[in-house]
């Protein structure tokens, strides 16, 4: 009966694939698997070869912009004719093959510093980013999808673009002009909007009455948007590899504090928190400690900046006897955020009884992000290059580490 129904419509099933569709269909998802271990390989690049991310993303920033005219003027269903010659079909195939190619190179190289500086922790905002960056990278490998779905639909290529975009900007502006992460966050936001109009609509349709209200509206929105949500963006590319709490006499010759994550009531004198920073190029933006306790902020303590050897940035900070509660026993922590505001990293730990036991009250302590703490319980001190980091969020380093990281 369905098959009666067809011909009676009027729509014959349409003809399987021949022989040789059925193999340059294999051969395109083939060449879609190389291009994710490419992609692989970027991302391990960008991992371990920060020193020349400026470098690096400049030269992709500029061919980012090429690619811009590209999606504008030559790659898309709009920039179609009905009567297409060999040389503008293969033009407009070529650009398509280098449109992908820098997608893949854009988001890959992004992934991991977006998750060196993600805190992650099921407490915190800022780590959705990495695997959206991630899912567009793998998606751009994937050559049918990417020109039968993708491609075909300017308001995906343009949400696409302007996701990359974004992030690209966030991490440009502070990591090759100089900018604080605060800065550069919101011009992302401004110019972002912007773009992916002029992407996806025609010049005189944004330049009109009607697209100038929606643009600036839109412009405004994100602007608003990211300024009261910027903890939950990653300030990429700084990353908190090590941070620790201690409590107790300073050493000789100490960076960061011995690490604990238990101390005993009694036992709250030289109570610190330090945190290891790393930017290529240097941290662009001061930082706070925030020191919490049982979910609520205790002091907003502006950290010193350490004398340490190896690579990195090492402050710290001391909670004054003052700022203690009355009841201090429960879960605390130690955030490390940028004066701008956005999330670098959290330390958790526990104050207990005088006697070691915990109390009822205040809960578990929060999870800490994906920053291994400097040492276990009770265990020694690393000082100078010892507090180098060793690793933590899926940067290409593994699985997060338990300990230390972010909010």
């Amino acid at each position: 009966m369905p098959h009666d129904r067809a011909e009676a419509a009027g729509a014959p099933a349409a003809p399987p694939p021949g022989r040789l569709a059925r193999l340059i269909k294999r051969i395109w998802w083939f060449h879609s698997l190389f291009a994710l271990a490419f992609g692989v390989g970027v991302m391990l690049f960008a991992r371990h070869g920060l020193a020349y991310a400026d470098k690096v993303l400049l030269v992709l920033l500029l061919s980012w912009l090429l690619m811009f005219v590209a999606l504008r003027f030559v790659v898309g269903p709009a920039n179609r004719g009905p009567n297409e010659n060999v040389l503008r079909k293969g033009v407009r195939l070529g650009t398509n093959y280098v449109i992908k190619q820098l997608y893949q190179q854009m988001f890959f190289f992004l992934v991991p510093l977006y998750g060196s500086s993600a805190t992650w922790s099921l407490s915190s905002l800022n780590w959705w980013m990495a695997p959206v960056l991630l899912a567009c990278a793998v998606v751009s490998t994937m050559d049918l999808v990417f020109d039968n779905v993708i491609m075909e639909r300017r308001w995906l290529a343009a949400a696409m673009y302007g996701l990359a975009m974004f992030g690209v900007l966030n991490v440009v502006l502070p990591l090759v002009f100089g900018f604080t992460h605060l800065t550069g966050l919101m011009i992302a936001a401004g110019a972002t909007p912007v773009a992916v109009a002029f992407l996806t609509f025609s010049v005189k349709a944004v330049l009109s009455f009607q697209g100038v209200v929606i643009t600036a509206a839109t412009t405004l929105g994100l602007f608003a948007a990211v300024a009261y949500g910027r903890a939950a963006i990653p300030p990429a590319p700084l990353a908190m590899p090590e941070t620790a709490v201690g409590h107790g006499t300073f050493g000789s010759h100490e960076c960061l504090p011995p690490s604990k994550h238990v101390v005993r009531r009694t036992q709250l004198d030289g109570l610190r928190c330090g945190s290891l920073l790393v930017e290529p190029g240097g941290v662009k933006e001061d930082v706070v400690h925030v020191w919490r306790h049982r979910g609520r902020t205790v002091a907003r303590l502006t950290p010193v900046v350490l004398t340490c050897d190896g690579d990195g940035v090492v402050v710290r900070s001391e909670l004054p006897a003052e700022r203690l509660p009355a009841d201090p026993e429960g879960a605390w922590s130690c955030v490390t955020e940028t004066v701008g505001g956005q999330l670098v990293g959290m330390r958790s730990f526990r104050v207990v009884g005088a006697d070691g036991a915990p109390s009822g009250g205040g809960g578990a302590p929060a999870v800490d992000g994906g920053v291994p703490a400097a040492a276990a319980d009770g265990g020694p001190a690393p000082s100078g290059d010892a507090a180098a980091a060793s690793g933590g969020g899926p940067d290409g380093g593994g699985a997060p580490p338990a300990d230390a990281g972010h909010d």
